[in-house]
């Protein structure tokens, strides 16, 4: 299995991602649509978090990547500080009145479905499918640059399964689809600089927290979740996300800054 990922990085990260959801999710769908649906969504993307470890133990007999502590507060308020103040930002901007008083069930469900979404994600596509791509890619002149768009494109690709639950926004995902994208690729930076994914972790998981928070208690928020937005809305949303592609940049270009593998068996010079 290691060889095949090696010499198939692409494919390899297509069929872990399609075999830890959507062939996942759909097999466990008759189950769990007759839970509520934040608790259901939590273990869903739970049961995706052990699926991930379960194949990173077939395929490499052990966790293939970091899951060191250290640096965490430094790498939040340095490399991850944009990756913070947009998650500020976007629950500001995404007010909405509050009118409605959720459960303490409905609370905790929201927490636990956001930190499944976090953990489960960044595993999956900086943990599994950016560190293959970077050992499998580490020959090839420019390996970095490749490893950091294709991940985070199949990353972006991803949340075209949105379109299961709600066919009707499909301009709304499309939207989604180039915005994750571009905070994957931020993601991936923040990972290479900081050799901590718990930063990536809590900055996803603050993010989606705050970007839906307000469907909590706000029932015009919940409603527009379910409708489709303009094109010139989502335009403004995914250039507003081009901060993330554009601090990544400067993170990797930094002459302050130089590329170490992430693993002791990883020796290249090439950047």
């Amino acid at each position: 299995m290691k060889k095949f990922a090696d010499k198939f990085p692409v494919l390899f990260s297509i069929i872990v991602f399609a075999i830890s959801m959507p062939l996942l999710w759909g097999a466990t769908y008759p189950i769990l649509y007759k839970l509520p649906f934040y608790f259901a969504s939590a273990i869903k993307y739970a049961l995706t978090l052990l699926l991930v470890i379960a194949i990173c133990f077939i395929v490499y007999r052990k966790i293939s990547f970091t899951l060191q502590g250290k640096g965490l507060f430094k790498g939040l308020f340095t490399v991850g500080s944009v990756g913070l103040i947009c998650a500020v930002m976007a629950f500001v901007f995404s007010y909405n009145k509050p009118d409605m008083t959720p459960s303490a069930g409905t609370v905790i469900g929201f927490i636990l479905y956001n930190l499944a979404i976090a953990v489960s994600e960044e595993f999956l596509f900086r943990g599994v499918i950016f560190t293959q791509m970077l050992d499998s890619l580490k020959n090839k002149k420019g390996f970095i640059w490749t490893a950091i768009l294709l991940s985070s494109a199949l990353f972006g690709l991803r949340h075209l399964l949105n379109l299961v639950t709600t066919p009707t926004v499909v301009i709304t995902t499309v939207g989604q689809v180039l915005f994750t994208f571009m905070a994957g690729f931020y993601l991936c930076a923040v990972y290479l600089r900081t050799r901590n994914i718990w930063v990536c972790i809590i900055i996803h998981f603050l993010e989606d927290f705050f970007t839906g928070f307000w469907a909590l208690v706000s029932t015009s928020a919940a409603i527009a979740q379910t409708i489709d937005g303009t094109i010139a809305g989502m335009l403004l949303l995914v250039a507003v996300h081009t901060v993330y592609v554009l601090f990544g940049v400067l993170m990797l270009k930094s002459k302050k800054w130089q590329y170490q593998p992430l693993f002791k068996n990883q020796e290249t010079k090439d950047f």
